[in-house]
């Protein structure tokens, strides 16, 4: 039969529940530790997560709030459409449209039994994996945070290169006589240097190289004449060639080695979008 007394504290440091096996609380210097049962290490503590209403600035989080504080959202749905819990289990997801008990903003956990909305003092920002299209909709990579009742965004998903140097590398051999990029050179780009490193020299005293980006109209930003490929070496032609929406274009390499049975090398193009 279960009694109660009232109680004040005890006059030890330490606590034991379950004794002589459970875990103890005890007071250390102000602070109280959770502690195993035989006081050789911390133990275990849990609790109740923060609670959506009536919070304090001194409740404690539990795993999932600490999770959910910047939930990485895997999938979105229509409240009046949600998923069934387990679907997609131990993920967090984003109700888009307001329906049946959630609300528009909501952001959810899926433990695998249920679906838990996390309270929106924890959920203050979120990243989205992939795109979200509904009444609150998300870019995919972005990072927002909890403005009210607003998700806004504050990161495009994206890098900026806007007012940074970027190089192209493109190589060549022997073997070529037309390269091409990957990358572009976009319209409002400066090219600010081109380089030809010729790596190893061409056999045919003959054998030249272009570089040219290949746009509606082609801007030329090395001549034949600016480098020799029979010659290992580096040659550079700094410059200041402004490209526009006609020459924006991949980079291309003309090379013509005659004879060459042997060469090869690198161009890089250096270029800036400069800030506004």
């Amino acid at each position: 039969m279960a009694w109660y007394e009232k109680l004040r504290g005890i006059v030890g440091d330490l606590f034991q529940l379950n004794g002589p096996d459970g875990a103890q609380l005890k007071e250390n210097s102000g602070v109280i530790e959770a502690r195993d049962n035989a006081d050789a290490a911390m133990a275990l503590l849990r609790g109740a997560g923060i609670p959506s209403t009536s919070s304090t600035l001194d409740d404690m989080p539990d795993l999932l709030d600490l999770r959910g504080r910047v939930a990485d959202i895997e999938f979105s749905f229509d409240g009046s459409s949600a998923p069934s819990a387990g679907t997609n289990t131990d993920a967090f997801g984003f109700c888009h449209t307001s329906g049946g008990s959630y609300t528009a903003g909501d952001v959810v956990y899926d433990n695998g039994t249920s679906l838990i909305v996390i309270p929106s003092n924890v959920a203050t920002h979120l990243t989205s994996r992939t795109s979200v299209s509904g009444t609150i909709s998300l870019i995919g990579n972005g990072l927002y945070a909890r403005q009210g009742a607003n998700w806004v965004l504050k990161g495009d998903g994206a890098p900026s290169s806007t007012g940074y140097s970027q190089v192209i590398a493109v190589d060549y051999d022997f073997n070529d006589s037309m390269v091409y990029s990957t990358t572009t050179v976009p319209d409002g780009a400066i090219v600010t240097r081109v380089t030809n490193d010729v790596q190893t020299a061409f056999n045919d005293n003959a054998a030249t190289l272009q570089v040219d980006v290949d746009g509606t109209s082609d801007e030329n930003i090395m001549a034949t004449s600016d480098s020799k490929l029979k010659k290992a070496n580096e040659y550079s032609v700094p410059q200041n060639t402004a490209i526009t929406s006609t020459t924006e274009g991949v980079v291309r390499l003309t090379v013509s080695p005659g004879t060459a049975t042997a060469g090869a090398g690198q161009v890089l193009v250096h270029y800036v979008t400069p800030l506004a």
